[in-house]
C-alpha cells in the first residue's frame, strides 16, 4: 500500500474510533456521579444542596454533615439553600437568627423515610459568610 494511502487509512481509523468513543460515552445508562466531596452514601437525590464547592462532607448511612462554599455572587446563600429544599418538597419547621448566625430546620418524607435537614450560616465561618452548613438525618 502506498504511503499516502496508509496515512489516509490511519487518519480515518482514528476519526472513526474517536466518534465511536464519544458516541458510547454519551449513551451511558450509569447514574450521574456523586458530587465531589460528598460521602458515597449521601442521599443527593433526596437532599438538594446549594451550588458551590463542597468544603467537607462526612457521615453514616443515616446522618451526614456537609459544608458547601457558595459562590460569592450567589446572593443570600441561606435563602437559596432553603429554597432548593422547599422546591424539593421540604417544609420549614423552624428558623432562628442571632448575631449573624441563622439556622433553619426542614423536613420531608421521601422514599419511605423522613429526612430532617438543618441548614445554617454564620458570618464568623473560616471561609466567610457564604459557607452553608448542613446536618441531615433520617
Amino acid at each position: 500500500m502506498p504511503r499516502f494511502d496508509r496515512v489516509v487509512v490511519t487518519v480515518l481509523a482514528v476519526v472513526v474510533a474517536t466518534v465511536l468513543m464519544l458516541f458510547a460515552a454519551g449513551c451511558s445508562d450509569d447514574a450521574p456521579a456523586q458530587r465531589e466531596g460528598l460521602p458515597k452514601d449521601f442521599p443527593s437525590s433526596q437532599v438538594p444542596l446549594i451550588d458551590g464547592h463542597v468544603i467537607s462532607g462526612d457521615g453514616t448511612t443515616d446522618e451526614w454533615n456537609v459544608v458547601v462554599q457558595a459562590p460569592a455572587n450567589a446572593g443570600n446563600p441561606i435563602d437559596k439553600a432553603v429554597r432548593a429544599l422547599t422546591d424539593a418538597g421540604y417544609q420549614e419547621d423552624g428558623r432562628d437568627s442571632v448575631g449573624g448566625q441563622t439556622v433553619v430546620r426542614l423536613s420531608a418524607s421521601k422514599d419511605g423515610k423522613t429526612y430532617w435537614v438543618t441548614v445554617g450560616i454564620t458570618s464568623q465561618a473560616a471561609a466567610g459568610g457564604t459557607s452553608v452548613f448542613y446536618h441531615i438525618s433520617t
